[in-house]
This record gives C-alpha cells, sequence and structure tokens, in this order.
C-alpha cells in the first residue's frame, strides 16, 4: 500500500474517534435526579407563567370563570405529569421540556463521518493530484535506492508505463532518465532527459535537466563538446547561467583540453555557488595546482609521460558517479605523495588517461623517480585514501626512462 494511504487511513480513523467517541458516551448517559430537578423547576415556572397569563386574559373579560377553571385545571393536571418521576416515565403525555435521546443521535453523526471521507475521495479523484501523489513513492525510490542496479530495473518498468500512460508529464521521463543512468544505459538517459526537458517550461528546473541532458550528450559523444552539446549548454545558460551542471561539464572538458584558464574561471563560478562545501575546498586545491601549471604557459616539461588505460572487470557494475583516483608513485620510496596523480568518474570508464610532469602534487614529479608504479582506486566516499570496500588495483613497478609508456589497469579487486 503506497505510503499516502498508509498515512491516510490512520488520520481518518483518529478524526472518527474525535466525533464517535463524545457521542457514544452522551448516548450512554442516563437521566439522573439532577436532570429530573432541573426538568421539574422549568415546568413550574413555565406553569406559573402561564397561569398568570389566565388570570389576566380573566380580568380582562377575555375568558369567563368557567373557561378559567377548566383551563386552569388542565395546566394543574399537565404539571402533575410532568413533575412526576413515575409518571413521566410511564405516561403517553408529554412533558413541557421532553427529554433528548435517541438512536438517531447516534447514527446520524456516524454515516455523516463515514460520507466525508468517500466524498472527498471522489471529488479529489476528479479535480485533485492524487496521481502524483501515487507516482511520488516512485521518485523518492529512484533517490533512495541509488547505485541499486535490480531496483533501477524495476523503476525503469514501473516509470516506463506511467509515462507512456501520462505523455505530458515531464519528470516521470526525468527520473527515467536517473534509472536509465544507473544501468549504464546512457543513450537511453539521454533520450529520457531530452524529453523531460521538451515538456517543461523555461524555468531553472529545465536548465537543470538541460545540463543532464549536455552532460550525457557530451559522453556519448566520446567527451568531446560538439556544436549539438554546445547548443543544449546555451540553452541552459541562457536560463540559468549559474546552472551547477552545465558549470561541471564545460569546467571538466577545459581539463580535459588543459585548459587551464577557462577550468579556473568555471571552477570559481561553481565555488561562489557553494562557498563553504567540500567540493569548494577541492575546487580551491585544483584552482592552486591549475595555476601553476598555467603559468608555465605553452612550455613543453620534459619528462615520461604514461598512458594509463584504465577500465572495469567485465560484469563490475558500479555506480558511474563514484569518483576514481589514478596516481603515480615512486616504488623505491613509500610513503612519499604521489608523483602525478588525475581523478575521473566510473561512467566515464574506460577511458585512457595521461599522467606527466604536468600532474605532479608534490614538491617530487615522474622525472625524479628511478622506479614507478600506478594505482587507480574507486572510492565510496569520495576520497583518495583507500577505505575497505573501495576498489583497487596496482601496477608492476617499472622504470619509464623518460619515455612515453603505457600502462593497463583493470579494476576488479575490493579492498577488504
Amino acid at each position: 500500500m503506497p505510503l499516502f494511504w498508509l498515512l491516510t487511513l490512520p488520520l481518518f480513523l483518529l478524526a472518527t474517534l474525535f466525533v464517535m467517541v463524545p457521542l457514544w458516551r452522551y448516548s450512554r448517559v442516563k437521566p439522573d435526579s439532577r436532570s429530573f430537578e432541573l426538568r421539574k423547576s422549568t415546568n413550574i415556572a413555565l406553569f406559573q407563567q402561564r397561569s398568570n397569563e389566565l388570570e389576566v386574559e380573566l380580568s380582562a373579560g377575555d375568558i369567563d370563570q368557567q373557561q378559567f377553571d377548566s383551563l386552569l385545571a388542565e395546566l394543574q393536571q399537565k404539571l402533575l405529569v410532568d413533575v412526576s418521576p413515575d409518571m413521566a416515565a410511564h405516561s403517553g403525555q408529554d412533558s413541557v421540556l421532553p427529554a433528548s435521546g435517541g438512536r438517531w443521535q447516534l447514527g446520524i453523526p456516524l454515516a455523516l463521518v463515514l460520507l466525508i471521507p468517500l466524498v472527498a475521495l471522489l471529488l479529489y479523484r476528479q479535480w485533485g493530484y492524487i496521481t502524483d501523489v501515487q507516482v511520488m513513492d516512485l521518485f523518492q525510490a529512484t533517490v533512495v535506492n541509488a547505485g541499486d542496479s535490480e531496483q533501477a530495473q524495476e523503476l525503469v518498468l514501473s516509470l516506463g508505463r506511467y509515462a507512456q500512460a501520462h505523455p505530458d508529464r515531464p519528470w516521470p521521463y526525468y527520473f527515467l532518465g536517473e534509472n536509465f543512468a544507473a544501468l549504464g544505459m546512457f543513450s537511453e538517459a539521454q533520450l529520457s532527459y531530452a524529453r523531460a526537458a521538451q515538456l517543461l517550461e523555461p524555468t531553472a528546473d529545465k536548465a537543470l535537466v538541460l545540463g543532464r541532458v549536455a552532460t550525457f550528450m557530451y559522453m556519448n559523444s566520446s567527451f568531446e563538446l560538439t556544436p549539438q552539446v554546445q547548443a543544449v549548454i546555451d540553452e541552459a545558460l541562457a536560463i540559468n547561467p549559474g546552472e551547477i551542471s552545465v558549470l561541471q561539464l564545460q569546467a571538466a572538458d577545459a581539463e580535459e583540453r588543459q585548459d587551464w584558464a577557462s577550468a579556473i574561471s568555471y571552477w570559481r563560478l561553481l565555488i561562489q555557488a557553494s562557498p563553504n562545501s567540500e567540493m569548494a575546498r577541492d575546487l580551491r586545491t585544483r584552482i592552486a595546482h591549475a595555476q601553476g601549471l598555467s603559468a608555465a604557459g605553452d612550455e613543453v616539461l620534459e619528462g615520461p609521460v604514461l598512458e594509463v588505460q584504465l577500465s572495469l572487470a567485465e560484469g563490475l557494475d558500479l555506480n558511474p558517479d563514484l569518483r576514481v583516483f589514478v596516481a603515480a608513485r615512486n616504488a623505491e620510496r613509500e610513503g612519499l605523495p604521489p608523483l602525478a596523480a588525475i581523478d575521473t568518474t566510473v561512467g566515464a570508464l574506460p577511458t585512457t588517461l595521461e599522467l606527466s610532469n604536468l600532474n605532479a602534487v608534490g614538491p617530487f614529479n615522474l622525472a625524479s623517480a628511478g622506479e614507478v608504479y600506478v594505482s587507480a582506486l574507486v572510492s565510496f566516499a569520495g576520497v583518495a585514501v583507500p577505505a575497505s570496500g573501495d576498489y583497487r588495483v596496482l601496477s608492476d613497478s617499472f622504470a619509464p626512462n623518460g619515455e612515453r609508456v603505457p600502462v593497463e589497469l583493470v579494476i576488479s579487486r575490493q579492498l577488504p
């Protein structure tokens, strides 16, 4: 049963109790001496009032003595019935103040209480957003179960059926794209995001979805910023110049092309969006490193170049957003910082990365070591420090000798 109904049913029962418990308790109460005395005093007061009225009518000549005596006797007889407990309980005559009660006092409110939610549900189905409430569970499951391939497959089927039944609604297509991405089906993800963007109004939400479209177009075009990708980027930035996903894509492309000035400008915009976040601290480090590389201009630094061919083992299914850290270290001196390092994501694999003196992260570079080894780490925590559950692979040690050396790494082993 959807969460909406699990919450609605207890609330309905609670509201019913608020009405029915007081009515039930009231229906169980029997007349006591106090209530009888109140009725008795009220009836006596009414008798006195009516007797005075008859005397006034007799004095005014409106009635004669015989009529007065007859009416007064009738009032006296009725008063005796009303003020006598035994007679009031058994007499067929009505009292001046009849006792309230009856089954209808409980039945009618109960019927109304039961009808209200039924009528409300019928009206809500007609004019409300109950279908949006029903599909919200699918959206929440997409967020909660990110990385769960089996759950993603089930959500693709459920969201696909809903999208077919409601082709004019954008968000089912967006979350369909999220699940396709989790399954590594990047072409399908791009198409789903594109359909969602077509259905959205030109707001910040559409800019966000266009950023996803551009990202997957970029990945599907072998990480090349084609004119088609740039057109989507321009459309997103025209709506929201500060769209995070677009800035991240532009920064990544500039870094890939070693256009450090552009990469730094994009990173600074990303820092402005969230200056105190962990991402901002990481970007400040990358900016400092890129500024050193940019200062070197177009100067070609001497030294070895390691061509790292990186891939996942066949059948290994990991979240495409996980970060992958690739580093070259001195094989003769353990414990030192990496000689060169670069990072990417699981979604970018398989890929070929180059490590050279341009990628130095400490006081030493690749040219300073006689023998090196290369490592690749898939980090679930998003940091370059290995932890239990991460995936890591190490190459054999080798001497680069200032040359271009190919290194093949296949990620397969999980750390205990």
